[in-house]
């Protein structure tokens, strides 16, 4: 891989994270089971010529919008930002000139931590980007921190499948999920939010642990996260692993690789739908022209700054 680094992180208990600086992409994420055994829990391509393009978007960062912005178009202090759109008309994950595709620059890097860096000049402000991963006991936290010169919109999340299996053959609609959000965006036929609707009135209801069966519901939408920075626990019953997420985001696109099957990798490998579930902590997708919420404007004196960690236990 032409001047692609990769970073082998471990922590004092053994647990290894594997991240290119391409993209900032997560290949390897090795949990224990109840038996104490490890094996990579996120969805991966055998070849790593796959991430150059990345249609997936397998374990990346993805931003500066993340989700689906109608028309390419968002709208901040009333100046129109246009996005690229050359994958998709309403500009999926900014494409073309997403985070997603850059070969980020390690800036500090140690066992535990490697902090990358980037900046662009593509939205009519200089944005210089920071992305930390680090390592304590069972757990992985992504830092973001971003500046910038003018007043911009952002939105920036990591897109990894997690699969508590470590069987990328095997789907997670065994797996048992709990959220702790109050709304669900209902979606129109572009799958771009209409409305945020009471969580306990819709079919996506996981304020109480109930399993996933994702081919029975399948789920791509986005959850207003309640107060509190614990929002999600997906567990697996036969290896009886378990991930905790805490985050500092406001919403929470969780999404059950619907269309995984949609790509067959350089190696020949075609993912199963539904072998992977995301859990994109970010803002509401296309916010600036839906007006459901509060638009947070990222300022020179208000830089961007979230986290987001995956606590990885067993029960």
């Amino acid at each position: 891989m032409n001047n692609i680094q990769i970073f082998n992180l471990r922590s004092e208990t053994g647990f290894c994270v594997d991240v290119l600086s391409l993209g900032g992409i997560i290949t390897k994420i090795m949990a224990k089971d109840c038996h104490g055994l490890r094996q990579n829990v996120v969805l991966k391509y055998e070849d790593y010529a796959d991430y150059y393009n990345n249609s997936l978007f397998l374990g990346c960062i993805t931003g500066p919008i993340a989700g689906r912005t109608k028309n390419g178009q968002i709208h901040v202090n009333n100046i129109i930002i246009n996005l690229d759109t050359s994958c998709h008309p309403n500009s999926l994950h900014c494409c073309n000139e997403g985070l997603h595709l850059i070969n980020w620059r390690p800036i500090s890097q140690s066992d535990t931590h490697v902090t990358l860096e980037t900046e662009s000049t593509n939205y009519g402000a200089t944005v210089s980007y920071q992305i930390t991963y680090r390592l304590k006991a069972e757990s992985l936290t992504l830092e973001t921190y971003v500046t910038t010169s003018q007043p911009i919109y952002l939105s920036i999340t990591n897109h990894s499948y997690f699969n508590l299996t470590g069987d990328a053959g095997l789907t997670i609609d065994n797996h048992l999920l709990k959220l702790n959000a109050t709304h669900v965006a209902s979606l129109d036929h572009e799958c771009l939010p209409l409305s945020l609707e009471p969580i306990e009135t819709t079919l996506y209801d996981f304020t109480h642990t109930r399993t996933i069966n994702a081919k029975s519901v399948a789920i791509d939408h986005p959850f207003k996260l309640s107060n509190g920075l614990h929002v999600a626990e997906l567990k697996e019953p036969i290896s009886r692993r378990q991930m905790t997420i805490k985050t500092t985001q406001p919403y929470m696109v969780v999404y059950t690789g619907n269309f995984l099957e949609s790509y067959t990798s350089k190696s020949g490998k075609l993912f199963k739908n539904h072998t992977g579930i995301c859990f994109e902590t970010q803002d509401l997708p296309n916010i600036t022209n839906n007006n459901l919420d509060q638009v947070a404007v990222v300022t020179p004196d208000k830089p961007y700054n979230h986290s987001t960690s995956f606590e990885f236990t067993t029960y």
